[in-house]
């Protein structure tokens, strides 16, 4: 799928205000069973099932890691989290888990957060609200296993996946080559402001990084990078890539794109 410029309204964007030590760092994970990889759900429990269906996912046999933002946006977060649950699913987190976390730290409820469709009004309704706040207060920043790092947004360009922090795992999309990022305003840009470039410009790694995050960028496959998150709360589909086979499995094609709006 190419990147596409979206037309959906968009709710307010969350901030990121969490702690830094709010998460387990790092997930290490063997090469016992294969894994589908996930990029961004965003809500979209019947897209996330039709793809584990298409995959042939089986609990038994199999590991499942979304790349984070599992839930916001979509229309159905209690859907994702109760199948994520089922299947036994190790998720990492993404900036917009993280938002969600951060709102037990504040007194107020901020505008995208309390509107009836947010994903904190989903889980409320649907008394999940707490278990899905301690669920997610497990979930990692990283995963690693052989030959492989999952990460929601990218990796900094000089310091070790392990000792990045959580600000700049799970938002970003352009940095510069000393790992600056660019302004709140500046971060979903559709191109990036003088002297700044996609994070996985300046990779030298020698494992796949696989992330979502950057449904503009579409899905990207280059040499030890998998870009996965292929918009599908914004009417595209979702992807995934089991590994160790490193293939492509992609729900159905993806419904009319929206034009606007921002990610």
């Amino acid at each position: 799928m190419t990147a596409e410029k979206l037309t959906r309204p968009m709710a307010a964007r969350p901030a990121t205000p969490l702690a830094e030590d709010a998460a387990t760092p790092c997930a290490w994970h063997s090469a016992d069973a294969p894994i589908l990889f996930v990029g961004d759900i965003q809500g979209c429990a019947e897209d996330l099932a039709r793809l584990l269906e298409r995959a042939r996912f089986d609990s038994a046999r199999h590991m499942l890691i979304p790349l984070g933002d599992t839930v916001n946006r979509g229309p159905d977060a209690p859907g994702v989290l109760r199948l994520l649950r089922e299947v036994g699913a190790r998720p990492i987190l993404g900036n917009h888990e993280r938002a969600l976390l951060g709102l037990a730290q504040r007194a107020d409820v901020p505008a995208w957060a309390s509107g009836p469709g947010s994903a904190r009004e989903q889980l409320r309704g649907a008394g999940q609200w707490e278990q899905a706040l301690e669920w997610m207060r497990t979930w990692p920043l990283l995963a690693r296993g052989a030959g492989w790092i999952a990460v929601h947004a990218g990796l900094h360009p000089r310091l070790a996946p392990e000792a990045t922090p959580a600000r700049f795992l799970t938002p970003v999309r352009w940095c510069t080559a000393e790992g600056e990022l660019p302004s709140e305003a500046r971060r979903g840009a559709a191109q990036p402001a003088p002297g700044f470039a996609p994070w996985h410009a300046y990779y030298r790694g020698r494992d796949t990084v696989l992330y979502g995050h950057w449904a503009r960028q579409g899905l990207w496959l280059r040499e030890r990078l998998r870009g996965l998150d292929t918009g599908c709360v914004y009417r595209g589909i979702l992807s995934g890539v089991w590994w160790p086979a490193d293939r492509l499995v992609q729900t159905e094609a993806p419904r009319k794109a929206m034009k606007e709006g921002r990610l």
